[in-house]
């Protein structure tokens, strides 16, 4: 079969299919975040039998579904995009993405987003699409405001304090540091809620046809 034959959607950098075993192993290989805020991104270290579980459990959990985001030329993998408690009913689900270190601030998150909607609402017939942002990730917040994305609440998440160990005395930090709050061997970062509509797509993309 013809690796283009696999692709579920495919935008003008990127091109999506589902999410395999085989692409745990690429994943895993991925350059590490150097900025300390991003190193809850990074991949972890796992073991051949650790990835054999890891991709099992999520391929079997039934409000889970694994995306792969390859670069469109090459078909080289270098994203992921997964659906998290999906709600067959409602035909609405909360979205994760992320992307090897070295491919972001490239526009291909950007295309990525825009083609896996297009495939989310067209294809799928979803109603709504959630997703939750940093409140330090300003980069993000733009690119899915630019998409369409409204703000729709705010929560905190939790995380070990191992994850960001300077975030309260590193001065370079200092203008981010109001979007965390520590906690005994945690820290707490607040993340904006956001959601994306079908109408509210069909809108944008009306827009974007003018």
């Amino acid at each position: 079969m013809d690796k283009t034959e696999q692709h579920l959607a495919r935008g003008e950098r990127v091109a999506i299919r589902p999410f395999t075993r085989a692409d745990v192993d690429d994943w895993v290989a991925w350059p590490q975040h150097q900025d300390p805020l991003f190193r809850d991104y990074n991949s972890p270290h796992l073991s051949p039998r650790e990835r054999d579980l890891w991709y099992a459990d999520r391929a079997a959990r039934p409000d889970h579904e694994m995306y792969a985001l390859l670069d469109a030329g090459s078909d080289r993998l270098i994203g992921r995009l997964f659906l998290r408690q999906i709600d067959r009913v409602k035909g609405s689900a909360v979205l994760g993405v992320d992307l090897r270190s070295d491919m972001l601030n490239a526009g291909l998150g950007t295309d990525a987003l825009r083609t896996f909607t297009r495939y989310y609402f067209t294809v799928l017939q979803q109603n709504s699409l959630k997703l939750d942002v940093a409140g330090y990730n300003y980069r993000a917040q733009r690119v899915y405001e630019k998409l369409g994305w409204v703000y729709v609440g705010e929560h905190w998440n939790t995380y070990p304090s191992v994850f960001m160990p300077n975030i309260f005395s590193d001065p370079q930090l200092e203008s981010v540091r109001k979007y965390f709050r520590s906690g005994p061997g945690s820290v707490s970062v607040l993340h904006y809620d956001m959601e994306l509509t079908r109408e509210r797509w069909e809108e944008m993309n009306d827009i974007a046809q003018k």
